[in-house]
């Protein structure tokens, strides 16, 4: 693991209509990790990537990424907001959809997409496997592949960091297995963040687990814990196993 990380959040504390939404949050994630945060409704994960996107200043603490404060460093971040945010009864392509990534790249003016934007739009429809999809309305697709052309979207930018925010609420089990084998693929090229309320949607391929809840709770280990859990959610948590393609937990998969 590179002893440089690619977001590292110091001592961030965020104050909101009057009470801390964040206390002291710090975590580091280095290359080609798939990093989950967990943790109830409310407990400060979206405004934890607001705070690392840049859209929201924190009351105190400090952000880098790849080491720098910088604000210009925000453009290796590639995002993928909660599905909801988007509309996608909008009359537009999955192509124009994707390329639309590349506006926040192009400082020439007027602003328009030039060769190298389509190509880096191209490739990232191959790479989600949506390439045959590019002439159609995204109004007219299924979930799934909404859900891809939003991460196509993402990828356009050649982010060193992939953030998504609950990306699998409104996909089907099949479709949410092949979602996180691309994400595992991507790894290769940044890392993944992914944050979720729910706990079954952890997959096999995550390399480590924190659950926030205004404050982190985290170790160097992709196991998640009783302790951990009941500690972010300040009740006690029974831990199920989902089975494949998600984790199995130790203190279930013992055969009796």
């Amino acid at each position: 693991m590179s002893s440089v990380p690619v977001i590292e959040v110091e001592d961030l504390w965020v104050r909101l209509h009057g009470r801390d939404v964040l206390e002291g949050v710090s975590l580091a994630i280095h290359p080609n990790e798939f990093y989950a945060i967990i943790g109830p409704n409310g407990g400060g994960k979206t405004t934890l990537l607001r705070v690392i996107l840049g859209l929201l200043p924190p009351s105190r603490g400090v952000v880098r990424i790849l080491g720098s404060t910088e604000a210009a460093m925000r453009r290796f971040l590639g995002y993928v907001p909660q599905f909801r945010t988007f509309d996608f009864d909008y009359p537009i392509t999955v192509r124009e959809m994707v390329l639309s990534g590349r506006l926040g790249h192009i400082t020439r003016l007027p602003r328009r997409y030039d060769e190298g934007d389509h190509a880096r739009a191209e490739e990232a429809l191959e790479t989600m496997g949506i390439a045959g999809l590019a002439d159609r309305q995204i109004r007219d697709l299924s979930g799934g592949e909404q859900q891809r052309v939003i991460i196509a979207r993402a990828l356009v930018g050649d982010p060193k960091v992939l953030l998504l925010d609950e990306p699998t609420v409104y996909v089907d089990a099949p479709t949410e297995a092949q979602f996180y084998e691309i994400l595992d693929r991507l790894r290769d090229r940044m890392a993944i963040v992914l944050v979720t309320h729910d706990i079954g949607v952890i997959p096999e391929h995550v390399t480590r687990v924190a659950c926030l809840n205004r404050r982190i709770y985290t170790h160097d280990s992709s196991e998640i814990t009783a302790d951990m859990l009941e500690a972010a959610y300040h009740c006690p948590v029974d831990l199920i196993a989902h089975g494949v393609p998600h984790r199995v937990l130790s203190e279930h998969s013992r055969e009796e």
